[in-house]
């Protein structure tokens, strides 16, 4: 580290450590492997306590250290640092992976905030993420993202030990694949959280959603699926679901196919809507108790999202990608919201006995004349028995 006073950053732990069972893209053909705070140890200056250094709060750990400060041992002669080694989990064949949304704050730099540890000699690491300036390295060669600061990204590091590969993604885009430095043991340096423990993974695919639209309208001018990706738009002027009907209009994925009345349900994806976007719903949990119509409606005002209108979710949502999981525990009479892994809303639910989610864009008071929003990653989780 040979620039800046104060090094941050935070993981808003969506972090998943996993391995993998078959195939290759992302999280797709890996197992989740459970990780507690046993499998963690946080390497600080060794001359301070740790709550001086690291701070776990509403699920981000939040890791920090000065350029003045000690090793993490009496005898290192290693740079300062705070960081957290995934222990439990060390690893010498196959294909693993990392995934964690991290943040990195305005100022900090000439600093490492992630690793794969373990190599041959002359070096120590097979992959190093660096912040300088304003962009993230692998080591100081590549650039894997520029203008870092001060907002989520989704990380994915995979590493292929047996044929010596390291790739590295962002928000789904792979940014770096090169060759690892080999060695005979290997493990992560850095962060947890995995929404989905203790859930089962349902399939998703065409089958399980309908396109709702303005009736009068072809499919395709509301609606495209693009490498991966939902683009849902619509007008204020648009007609509504069906003639006669008294809603506003829509462009939403109806998931018809896990329609549920019991249970703990999970639906995550990560969602974009665009500036300029405002006075719509994106995402509900419909059915409810008489006179509501749905147990949650997540809607977006002026770049901020709602709970209806009552509560900010979370200021400044607009122009980029974040991750959302909604957890509707119907027993339990909540509905939890996260936004990149950290809890923004818990409320009460409004009943129903049959429920289903929705995703896209449903007008609503205040409405932009155009409207927009896109998903990718959409998954489905119910809670295991």
């Amino acid at each position: 580290m040979n620039s800046g006073i104060y090094f941050e950053s935070c993981i808003s732990l969506v972090f998943l450590l996993i391995m993998r069972c078959e195939a290759i893209d992302t999280t797709i053909g890996f197992a989740s492997q459970p990780l507690h705070h046993s499998n963690f140890e946080i390497q600080k200056p060794y001359d301070v306590p740790v709550q001086q250094r690291y701070n776990f709060s509403d699920g981000v750990h939040k890791l920090w250290v000065l350029k003045t400060d000690k090793p993490h041992s009496r005898t290192s002669k290693t740079e300062p640092r705070t960081e957290i080694r995934i222990r439990g989990y060390d690893y010498s064949s196959g294909v693993w992976q990392f995934e964690g949304c991290g943040y990195v704050p305005r100022k900090t730099t000439g600093v490492c905030v992630m690793q794969v540890f373990g190599s041959n000699p002359p070096h120590a690491t097979t992959a190093m993420l660096k912040v300088k300036d304003t962009g993230l390295y692998y080591y100081s060669r590549t650039v894997i993202l520029s203008n870092l600061y001060n907002k989520w990204f989704r990380l994915n590091v995979i590493h292929d030990v047996d044929h010596n590969a390291v790739q590295v993604y962002i928000d789904g885009v792979l940014k770096y694949d090169g060759v690892g430095h080999g060695g005979k043991s290997h493990y992560f340096n850095q962060h947890i959280r995995d929404l989905s423990l203790g859930f089962t993974r349902l399939p998703f695919n065409t089958s399980h959603y309908t396109n709702q639209k303005p009736y009068n309208l072809p499919l395709w001018e509301r609606y495209s699926f693009i490498n991966g990706v939902h683009k849902l738009w619509v007008f204020s002027t648009d007609e509504p679901l069906y003639s006669g009907s008294p809603t506003f209009p829509r462009s939403e994925l109806f998931i018809n196919g896990y329609k549920y009345s019991h249970g703990v349900w999970q639906f995550e994806a990560y969602a974009f809507v665009p500036h300029g976007t405002t006075g719509v719903s994106v995402m509900q949990v419909f059915r409810a108790d008489p006179p509501y119509h749905t147990t949650l409606m997540l809607r977006v005002y002026n770049g901020d999202l709602y709970y209806y209108r009552k509560k900010v979710v979370v200021r400044n949502i607009s122009n980029k990608w974040f991750r959302l999981n909604v957890i509707h525990d119907i027993g339990g009479k909540n509905v939890k919201v996260y936004i990149n892994g950290v809890l923004k809303l818990k409320v009460h639910s409004r009943g129903g006995r049959t429920h289903y989610f929705k995703c896209g864009v449903y007008s609503q008071d205040q409405d932009s004349f155009y409207m927009e929003s896109r998903w990718k990653d959409i998954k489905i989780y119910k809670k295991s028995k």
